[in-house]
């Protein structure tokens, strides 16, 4: 048990912090939002220490995360301590909250507290959203901490009125607390120096009234000296929601397999050989609006919406970070030069895994060595693409996750960009066809991950579902993107960079599946699978 002498705060000082260190090593390894939870911890270090006044006696931690292998990591951790019936009550009902127990000595008696994550400590979020009203400056050891607001801030945030904080329920990189329904304050866990997308793309579109995206209310953001500003958090406007798009799309899936029940998919529709793009230019068969229903509709509308955010993100006049650039070979040659790279490691863990995978998933993987100079192929014609295209500012991260549902529309969320890759990476400019890619693939998953998760077989119905939402979401956002100066002028022009972001981001989720989902392998398979079917038919 951790020890500290007249105040907790002690627990941060000396021998103490040390000692806290050490337990912080195991604790993280814990937490969702840790993002090194694969490397292994060679030492946690206090790097500064932010006195943030609430009746909680809070302190925002900023620890250095050092490693044995590759570079260290910064991560935000607000802590604070309770006693008695408090420290009881916290054990009981935030476990995940909790650091360590310690023993506090003062005037000669000793009491039991626990060291726990502020940010499960209304006074301390209340506070937060006290420093940004008030645009409040806090002083560390080391840097500073400021907050400030936009102007959207007066219309979002009642004045007099105190909001009730309560934490979300689900973490991923970052923690969210919702205030009584109005806004919605997400604090970062792990910083880098440099403008967070998520504030930089918010403050854009906030300025720009882009009604499809939560309005940017505020930041808190924290900087040492002759170092580049970090972001610690942002304020927006909380959005009613029925949930995310995943969520809305996965029951959706499940009313679409009661309708087609024991069907046979022959009877009703073919398995037809050309690409999205090619049937997003046609009309839906008549089997495929009768068993789609309405889904088809929605998702035309969130391809329009998300052709929308790349005209509005395209048009940003007076900030160079945003203005669209040319599509170069040399970004072509960066971009497929990663693309193999990432192939080859993938297939070569493939191959080192091939005994532990299912028979069915052995026998897809086998495809994909078998036509390795197809998927070769799809690259090169990236690579040597010499139609004009533009780069420009992208969501960076997007999939149906990250869409929120509202029951008749769709607000995009989340722009922080993958969280694993580089500050820098993420805010780089690309084809729209990035993020197009990225929702393909999520429409791709959600019939396979239902049945999945309800313990049953994959279903050959699966393809014909992610397939004509694909259809439809590319319907809608041709429907919006079809002659600006965003959209090449052929789907000749467009396919190249489609099937070869879909390819990659495959290759990524297989990866991934291989070191964590074994199980969930042939998701990505199929996908592969699919895109090599497509390709030997055009080339035949």
């Amino acid at each position: 048990m951790l020890t500290a002498k007249h105040d907790w705060a002690r627990l941060l000082e000396g021998d103490a912090a040390a000692d806290l260190m050490r337990v912080l090593c195991e604790i993280l390894q814990t937490r969702r939002w840790f993002g090194g939870k694969a490397r292994r911890i060679a030492e946690v270090r206090i790097v500064d220490s932010i006195a943030v006044p609430s009746d909680s006696s809070s302190i925002l931690l900023l620890l250095c995360v050092d490693y044995r292998d590759g570079e260290s990591e910064i991560y935000s951790l607000p802590v604070t301590a309770v006693f008695g019936e408090d420290a009881e009550r916290v054990q009981r009902e935030i476990p995940r909250a909790v650091i360590a127990p310690f023993m506090l000595t003062k005037n000669g008696t000793t009491d039991i507290g626990i060291l726990y994550d502020a940010l499960w400590n209304r006074e301390f979020t209340a506070e937060l959203l006290a420093a940004l009203r008030n645009e409040s400056r806090f002083q560390g050891a080391v840097g500073a901490v400021t907050a400030s607001v936009t102007a959207a801030f007066k219309d979002l945030v009642p004045s007099g009125i105190r909001l009730d904080p309560r934490v979300m329920g689900s973490e991923q990189s970052n923690t969210s607390v919702v205030y009584d329904g109005h806004v919605i304050l997400k604090l970062y866990r792990r910083l880098e120096e440099g403008i967070n997308p998520d504030l930089e793309i918010g403050r854009v579109l906030t300025r720009m009234q882009f009604p499809f995206v939560p309005a940017l209310a505020g930041a808190i953001e924290y900087q040492r000296p002759s170092r580049e500003v970090s972001t610690l958090g942002v304020l927006q406007r909380y959005v009613d929601n029925a949930g995310d798009a995943w969520t809305w799309s996965l029951q959706t899936v499940k009313e679409f397999f009661t309708r087609v029940g024991s069907l046979s998919l022959d009877r009703h529709a073919t398995v037809d050989k050309s690409s999205l793009l090619e049937l997003a230019g046609e009309p839906y068969p008549t089997p495929v609006r009768h068993f789609m229903e309405g889904y088809l509709e929605s998702a035309e509308r969130l391809g329009q919406r998300t052709a929308q955010l790349h005209l509005a993100l395209s048009r940003v006049e007076d900030d160079p970070a945003f203005a669209p650039e040319p599509l170069t070979l040399e970004y072509r040659q960066a971009r497929y030069e990663a693309a193999l790279r990432g192939m080859t490691s993938t297939l070569a863990l493939v191959k080192a895994r091939m005994d532990s995978l299912p028979t069915a998933a052995q026998e897809q993987a086998n495809v994909l060595f078998r036509f390795r100079p197809t998927l070769e192929r799809i690259f090169d014609a990236f690579r040597n693409l010499d139609t004009p295209g533009s780069l420009i500012r992208c969501h960076g991260d997007y999939h149906l996750g990250q869409v929120l549902f509202t029951g008749a529309d769709f607000v995009i969320t989340d722009f922080e960009g993958e969280p694993a890759r580089p500050l820098a990476e993420r805010r780089m400019k690309h084809p729209p066809l990035v993020d197009i890619a990225g929702m393909v693939r999520s429409f791709q998953y959600v019939p396979f991950a239902f049945l999945k998760g309800a313990g049953l077989p994959p279903s050959p119905w699966c393809p014909f579902w992610s397939n004509w939402a694909c259809v439809a979401f590319l319907k809608g956002y041709l429907s919006a993107a079809t002659g600006s100066e965003l959209w090449p002028q052929t789907n000749g022009d467009v396919r190249p960079l489609l099937d070869a972001y879909i390819a990659e981001k495959a290759f990524y989720e297989l990866q991934y599946e291989l070191n964590n989902r074994p199980d969930w392998v042939d998701i990505p398979l199929h996908g592969l699978a699919a895109i090599l079917n497509i390709r030997e038919e055009s080339e035949r």
